[in-house]
């Protein structure tokens, strides 16, 4: 089985979704793509929390959020 059939697999269980309405949360180990389509592909992409690189992800999205904080600050 080849893993983008894994992935599919996965994505379809909704023992990995906290709750398969447009808001829900993947998670997934077994998944290799950090970003999936949401339950309702029509509604955009969400994480993949089972992903490793998510934290890193959150992270920069968190420090580009501080460093923006501070340049307003400094510059303004």
């Amino acid at each position: 089985m080849k893993q983008d059939d894994i992935n599919e697999i996965e994505w379809r269980n909704p023992a990995n979704w906290t709750w398969r309405g447009p808001l829900g949360l993947y998670a997934s180990k077994r998944d290799t793509r950090l970003l999936v389509p949401k339950a309702m592909p029509m509604m955009g992409w969400t994480l993949n929390f089972g992903h490793p690189g998510w934290t890193g992800v959150l992270v920069a999205l968190a420090a580009l959020a501080l460093v923006l904080a501070v340049a307003q600050r400094l510059f303004t």
